[in-house]
């Protein structure tokens, strides 16, 4: 839960930035620099676990270019909770076939519950006439990269070990990243002056970017995958708070219950795994 809540604060960061690519490169970037000299006090990644890890960086880049779409064509209540709903709801049907893991009936009623819930927060105001078409697709692709990272990482975190698997990604993560989008953004440049401008929003990011996924990852290797990622998507409450209480969205009744039934189904994976 601690790791969802840190989730939400660079999502929101990223959300609020004047310039999403610009800001994202920043935070990566700096996130990698952070911890890239810690590599020479751990041991090396295990073979096994390569080929995941260059998966999930490949994946991960289109992940950050999608999320950025999403917030410039949608709010934090609408794409988010597509994003961050739709793979929970996806990963109860296949991960058994991919991991071998038997779901009891509790915790596939926990998954379903949470995952309902995500999705009616996309609601939560009553629009139902008018559909964000671009925010909708971006979130959709947004939702399908987040199977893929998870299913990659869950099997690479296996293959090795959790911290020593994060502490690669997110040491080499940025630096690759900026290394790609000048080819895909070529007016996207970022500068010292960029960093000195917003270096407070971008350091909160970049911590927060490398804690929010260390639980879930670390969570990958103990516990099932559908209920751990479930259980981490704790996080689209968290943002719907934000957005009622910070940013002064309007949610209404429907927000309530989506909220009741997220913590239900969160309530039912703690006494029941």
């Amino acid at each position: 839960m601690s790791g969802a809540v840190g989730h939400v604060i660079w999502n929101a960061l990223l959300k609020k930035s004047d310039d999403k690519i610009r800001f994202m490169r920043a935070f990566t970037l700096l996130s990698s620099i952070f911890l890239f000299p810690l590599l020479f006090f751990f041991e090396p990644l295990p073979k096994t676990a390569w080929p995941f890890f260059f998966a999930t960086i490949v994946i991960h880049v289109f992940y950050k270019i999608f999320l950025c779409k999403v917030y410039d064509y949608s709010g934090l209540s609408f794409g988010y909770p597509i994003a961050r709903g739709l793979p929970s709801l996806i990963l109860l049907l296949i991960t058994p076939f991919i991991f071998g893991e038997n779901l009891q009936l509790n915790n596939q009623i926990a998954v379903l519950i949470i995952s309902l819930g995500i999705l009616l927060l996309v609601f939560s105001e009553g629009n139902f006439k008018k559909i964000n078409i671009k925010g909708l697709t971006y979130s959709l692709i947004v939702a399908l990269i987040i199977i893929a990272y998870t299913i990659t990482d869950a099997k690479g975190a296996r293959a090795s070990n959790a911290l020593t698997y994060l502490l690669y990604y997110f040491s080499l993560d940025g630096f690759i990243f900026n290394i790609i989008a000048p080819f895909i953004f070529k007016k996207k440049e970022i500068h010292l002056n960029y960093f000195l401008k917003n270096l407070k929003n971008i350091s909160i990011a970049a911590f927060f970017n490398i804690y929010s996924y260390l639980p879930a990852v670390y969570g990958y290797t103990i516990g099932k995958v559908a209920v751990v990622a479930a259980l981490r998507e704790m996080s689209i409450l968290f943002a719907s708070l934000y957005g009622l209480f910070i940013l002064k969205e309007k949610g209404g009744y429907l927000a309530f219950i989506s909220a009741v039934m997220i913590l239900s189904g969160c309530i039912l994976i703690k006494l029941f795994s």
